[in-house]
């Protein structure tokens, strides 16, 4: 009992520890999309969408990379949304921080970077 009282209390403390990165996004107050990128998607998928920083290194919370064509092209406009209302894995929800429609019109971001 004691074993897992402990583990509970471990666990909590980290999780107090490692806050919620979605706090820190900032919210999308509508107009440029492109500069919501730089403020809030790049920090994870880099500013060429590839999850690296401006020397080629890998981001420490590297998205997926949406250079890869071959992958991104596979998912759908819906699929896109859906993860960046919802989030998946490391992605933080976005449903707080912006609109579902704005996150439509993002999508056109995402896919300039797989057409290159």
């Amino acid at each position: 009992m004691r074993r897992i009282l402990l583990s509970s209390l471990v666990l909590a403390g980290a999780t107090l520890i490692a806050g919620d990165p979605a706090k820190d996004l900032p919210k999308f107050q509508g107009g440029d999309l492109q500069k919501y990128w730089m403020d809030a998607c790049a920090r994870c998928h880099g500013v060429n969408g590839n999850g690296r920083d401006n020397s080629g290194k890998q981001l420490p919370d590297a998205g997926f990379d949406f250079t890869d064509s071959r992958k991104a092209n596979k998912k759908k406009d819906a699929d896109w949304v859906k993860v960046t209302m919802e989030g998946k894995d490391k992605m933080p929800a976005f449903k707080d921080k912006m609109a579902q429609a704005d996150a439509e019109k993002m999508i056109a971001i995402l896919r300039k970077f797989s057409a290159k």
